[in-house]
């Protein structure tokens, strides 16, 4: 019996240790978490296993379902997290599977169904949040949430085809409600089409779009002005738009504000306003019409030109182009630019009076200084201007700032003054006038040529040519080049062993002769006769 009992024992424990799990082979946990140790009863409240580290956290309704309730199988692995495993779609496919998109475990009631509609493909906003469900969702009492569509045609289509004023039918309107309608109005009112295309501002900004829309018109209507403002241009009479062939672009003069003020920008055409031309009334100008209108200032302004006495416009000759004295600010002060003429303006010239030059009108004048300064030319005495021969291009000697100090440049003539000469007096060169005056030295210094005796010039037949010996800036020390011309005296032997020209030129009468001996060689050898002789030139 003994033995009997040991072999079912041992089969047994066989039998329990090579068992498998009836839960499968995922499921890797030790029997004793769920089952008692005495039977294979489950008490929930010892039960040590985590259902949240299966993925799927008991919440809410959950902890208190019986677990066969979702396990069907003993195999645990085999049961389904999805919430349509065990719980039937009662929305018949027309929201999301996911109950928990909705609903919570605790109950199957819906708190924030506004928030949970903001997260659709059509959020509630205006009017529409305080709508009942039942309006959108037809079927809505068997808890079917699905809908025709989400554009407003699919549920306002029929107050789209009822819509009159305008026929939303006939002028074709687009069936996208928001383009005009508010989505938080509690009416259909118009207020919110973007009239982006011509923007309705200022005068355009009108309630009623029958003004220039009439009933049915809506689609290609004119942008231009005159396909509305025809009437108002035609009869306007200040000026006059149709006689004056005025623009039909109102935008040229008017705004979209009013029609009062009206501005034309003149700076667009070939006469820029400026000056007292801005504030000129334009039937000044336009007298004839906008059309053709000169440019000219003559063409406006004759009658000043013809009037005009100081200077007198007509008999001077003046020309017609007012600007070259004037500007558009006024009359006065008139400017004439001198500078842009053959006689510019310089020195006392920019402050004499026009008539001084101008007394027999502004045409042909001359330009010559002895035309207008005669007078000061013929009685000018120190020097005589006239009796001297003085030319009459007063330039020469004076500038335009004043006539003294005066200034001639001798260095223009064919007697540049050097040395001495640029400080003697003009009268003692020109005795006799300007005219025909000698430029050789002889006719000045005669009285010193004649004086002059050592050496004696007349005597000794010098040449009247001063400088060969002296220079402008003084008689003395004269220097006569003897050695180019005759024979070396400044260089060689005979440097520095002669006191005067008289050593050697013993006849002070005649100095073309001379003797060697005379002074210097009378104790050399043959006393009486030319060194010459013997001796050539150069050699001394």
């Amino acid at each position: 019996m003994l033995k009997l009992s040991f072999i079912t024992f041992i089969l047994l424990f066989a039998v329990n240790l090579f068992a498998q799990s009836p839960h499968g082979d995922e499921l890797k946990r030790d029997c004793a978490d769920c089952h008692s140790s005495t039977n294979w009863k489950i008490i929930s409240s010892e039960i040590k296993f985590d259902h949240s580290t299966t993925g799927f956290e008991l919440s809410g309704q959950h902890r208190i379902v019986n677990c066969i309730n979702c396990h069907e199988s003993l195999v645990f692995s085999k049961a389904k997290n999805d919430c349509n495993s065990c719980h039937k779609d009662i929305h018949q496919n027309s929201v999301s599977p996911t109950c928990s998109n909705c609903h919570s475990t605790k109950n199957w009631l819906i708190t924030n169904i506004k928030e949970l509609h903001q997260m659709s493909r059509f959020p509630l906003v205006g009017v529409h949040e305080f709508q009942d469900c039942a309006q959108c969702h037809k079927k809505f009492s068997s808890l079917n949430f699905e809908v025709q569509g989400i554009e407003c045609v699919d549920c306002h289509r029929s107050n789209y085809m009822a819509a009159k004023n305008p026929d939303h039918m006939q002028a074709g309107f687009p069936t996208n409600c928001q383009q005009c309608h508010l989505i938080n109005q509690t009416t259909w009112g118009f207020s919110n089409f973007v009239h982006e295309f011509f923007p309705l501002v200022g005068g355009h900004k009108i309630n009623n779009c029958f003004s220039c829309h009439q009933q049915g018109t809506f689609n290609g209507l004119s942008k231009d002005c005159y396909s509305c403002h025809r009437q108002n241009y035609e009869t306007t009479t200040d000026p006059n738009h149709k006689q004056g062939n005025f623009s039909t672009d109102c935008s040229s003069c008017h705004t979209i504000n009013g029609w009062r003020p009206a501005n034309f920008d003149h700076n667009i055409t070939a006469f820029p306003l400026t000056g007292a031309h801005v504030n000129t009334n334009c039937n000044s100008c336009h007298t004839n019409g906008f059309t053709g209108t000169p440019t000219d200032c003559y063409s406006c302004h004759k009658s000043n030109y013809d009037n005009t006495t100081d200077p007198n416009h007509v008999s001077s000759g003046f020309p017609t182009d007012c600007k070259q004295c004037h500007t558009t600010s006024v009359w006065k002060p008139a400017n004439f630019d001198h500078n842009a003429t053959a006689f510019p303006l310089t020195g006392k010239h920019t402050t004499v009076s026009c008539q001084q030059c101008h007394a027999n009108g502004y045409n042909g004048t001359p330009t010559d200084c002895y035309s207008c300064h005669k007078s000061n030319y013929d009685n000018t005495t120190d020097p005589n201007h006239a009796s001297s021969g003085f030319p009459t291009d007063c330039k020469q000697c004076h500038t335009t700032s004043a006539w003294s100090p005066a200034n001639f440049d001798h260095s223009s003539t064919a007697f540049p003054l050097t040395g001495r000469h640029t400080t003697v007096s003009c009268n003692n060169c020109h005795l006799s006038g300007y005219a025909g005056t000698p430029t050789d030295c002889y006719s000045c210094h005669k009285s010193k040529y004649d004086n002059t005796s050592d050496p004696n010039h007349s005597a000794a037949n010098f040449p009247t040519d001063c400088v060969q010996c002296h220079t402008t800036n003084g008689w003395t020390p004269a220097s006569f080049d003897h050695d180019n011309q005759y024979f070396p005296i400044y260089s060689g032997r005979h440097n520095n062993r002669w006191n005067s020209c008289s050593d050697c030129h013993t006849n002070q009468n005649n100095f073309a002769s001379h003797t060697c001996n005379a002074v210097c060689h009378k104790n050399d050898h043959h006393q009486n006769e030319d060194c010459f002789r013997c001796h050539p030139r150069g050699n001394e």
